[in-house]
């Protein structure tokens, strides 16, 4: 019993001792990862810490349905059998050309392995761009497209949709501009130890993210382009009962997306905003909004007879809030999904689908020049679109916020929280 003990023991010493050893020598490895000299930033997955530190991690918001035979091979073939060469930690970047689309480089170990892959996966997908070459184009969706060779394999994730291989043929060919994470000055911080890590060359953004079963802490820097004020104020909102609480005080020009997104559905024009704040609430009580229309009936004698309808909807209450502005005022429209009223109260202007709009509305001093939360859990079910409908079952809450540090840098800190 002793020698079977002695020997069991042995075996377990000798498969932690392996696994040990691969970890530190793959560890030691994530330097010579390559990206673009070009890359403006990176963002950078820690795949075997992930692993190591809890396997639920990697998949929290997976589901306790077993997984397709068809999903498990293909998972398993690719990280076994395509012959590509799986690093520690896998790196993203940004070019300045394409600065919403993130590309990857990756080495090849087998170029006949990763080409029957992606033929037996992806058969009508996959073409020759350069046969004497040897490079393969493959589109795995509208959103994920990649190009191999003999030695390397380049791929890029995107919103656009463009089926255009031209970025990464450059990509795959240049490769004189290639260089080791490394040994690349300005991204220095981009080897992190935690999970989840996004760096900006000039410094601008610093992110980082540590995946555990049911929650996911983040914590960043943030430099400004112009200074802090030191007084930051909001309207006084109710913060209860909200599925969405989100406010910004900073100036415009540092969240250009928030300004496309307040133009995309008004009559301004990117500039044109010029005060710096704005909230919105989405509340989990609903609102009642009356809608008319006219039906035409007819009467025994077969007239056309005029019928005004009066239909009663239960619509989310969704408001928003700017400094007021009468440019701003005659921009927003009446109806987006849902009927809107607007009306000036105090320094602000309010936009809602509330049936009845408040009649005061004072500033009060807050730590965060911004803040956003969202509580899926009670999302409305009318907006529950796929991805919605999975977050509302894994009853996924999110908070970040920006708290002032010095004069022009913000300190991000947010969690977000999840079901098995």
């Amino acid at each position: 019993m002793k020698r079977v003990a002695l020997i069991i023991a042995t075996l377990v010493l000798l498969i932690v001792g392996s696994i040990s050893t691969v970890y530190i020598v793959r560890k030691s490895k994530i330097k010579e990862q390559y990206v673009s000299s070009t890359s403006t930033s990176v963002l950078s997955f820690a795949v075997d810490d992930l692993l190591l530190d809890n396997i639920s991690s990697v998949f929290p918001w997976n589901n306790k349905q077993p997984k397709t035979k068809e999903s498990n091979s293909w998972i398993k073939r690719l990280v076994f059998d395509a012959g590509i060469s799986i690093p520690a930690r896998i790196h993203l970047f940004t070019i300045p050309s394409q600065k919403a689309e993130f590309y990857g480089i990756l080495k090849l170990k087998n170029y006949d392995d990763c080409f029957s892959f992606f033929a037996n996966f992806y058969p009508e997908a996959i073409d020759f761009l350069d046969k004497e070459k040897g490079i393969v184009s493959v589109v795995i969706n509208k959103n994920i497209k990649l190009l191999f060779d003999y030695d390397n394999i380049v791929y890029k994730i995107t919103t656009s949709g463009n089926a255009d291989f031209k970025d990464l043929r450059a990509l795959l060919l240049e490769k004189d501009k290639w260089v080791q994470i490394g040994s690349f000055k300005g991204f220095e911080d981009a080897l992190s130890k935690k999970h989840i890590a996004y760096n900006e060359k000039n410094g601008a953004l610093k992110l980082e993210a540590t995946i555990k079963k049911t929650q996911t802490e983040i914590d960043g820097k943030w430099l400004l382009n112009k200074d802090l004020k030191t007084n930051f104020k909001i309207r006084d909102i109710d913060t209860t009962q909200q599925i969405l609480t989100f406010w910004n005080v900073l100036p415009a020009e540092e969240i250009p997306l928030l300004t496309t997104f307040i133009n995309s559905y008004t009559t301004l024009k990117p500039g044109q905003l010029e005060d710096d704040y704005f909230d919105l609430q989405i509340s989990s009580q609903y609102s009642l909004q009356k809608d008319t229309s006219i039906a035409y009936t007819y009467d025994d004698d077969f007239n056309m007879m005029e019928e005004i309808q009066i239909n009663e909807v239960n619509v989310p209450t969704i408001t928003q809030a700017w400094k007021y502005n009468k440019i701003l005022e005659a921009s927003l429209p009446d109806a987006l999904f849902y009927k809107f009223q607007k009306k000036q109260v105090g320094q602000y202007l309010i936009s809602s689908t509330a049936e009845i709009l408040p009649t005061r509305a004072e500033p009060q001093q807050t730590l965060y020049p911004l803040y956003f939360f969202v509580n899926f859990e009670d999302w409305p079910e009318s907006w529950s679109i796929s991805i919605l409908k999975r977050l509302k079952e894994k009853k996924v809450k999110a908070t970040l916020n920006a708290t002032q540090e010095d004069i022009k840098t913000l300190t991000l800190k947010g969690k977000v929280t999840y079901s098995q």
